[in-house]
């Protein structure tokens, strides 16, 4: 299993989460996100069952990971813009939004493919505006 592949975690209480799985700790245990719940959890391995990976990603599981991530690396912050034409995502704040910084996002037919475009390709507000400058140099 990969980082951000969709699992299924079944509980002590044989209750049954869907969440996201984010790395192997050692050879019996794992670390996962569940959906309904805000800290990540240590599970054992056979807990677990694979859902599929991030190239089938439905709507919930992409804002899952988005999530995931934002609230790890960039204080809960990302930024979703979605036009006739498809949508635009990236991680953090934009300062400004414009037709430079939205073209500099990543792009995809769907939010889940652009959420995808985005984690794939490290897509933040720092690199755009990093950017953006050359731009105009």
């Amino acid at each position: 299993m990969n980082f951000g592949d969709r699992i299924l975690y079944n509980d002590s209480n044989n209750n049954i989460f869907k969440g996201v799985f984010i790395k192997e700790l050692n050879q019996v245990e794992v670390l996962i996100k569940l959906d309904d719940k805000k800290e990540k959890s240590i599970v054992s391995k056979h807990s677990i069952k694979f859902v599929n990976n991030m190239d089938k990603m439905d709507l919930t599981h992409a804002i899952t990971v988005a999530d995931y991530i934002s609230k790890e690396k960039y204080d809960g912050h990302f930024t979703l813009l979605c036009f006739t034409s498809g949508c635009k995502f990236c991680f953090g704040t934009l300062e400004k939004i414009n037709y430079n910084t939205t073209s500099l996002m990543a792009s995809g037919k769907t939010i889940e493919d652009a959420i995808k475009v985005a984690i794939d390709k490290k897509i933040d507000a720092d690199k755009i505006a990093e950017n953006e400058d050359k731009m105009y140099k």
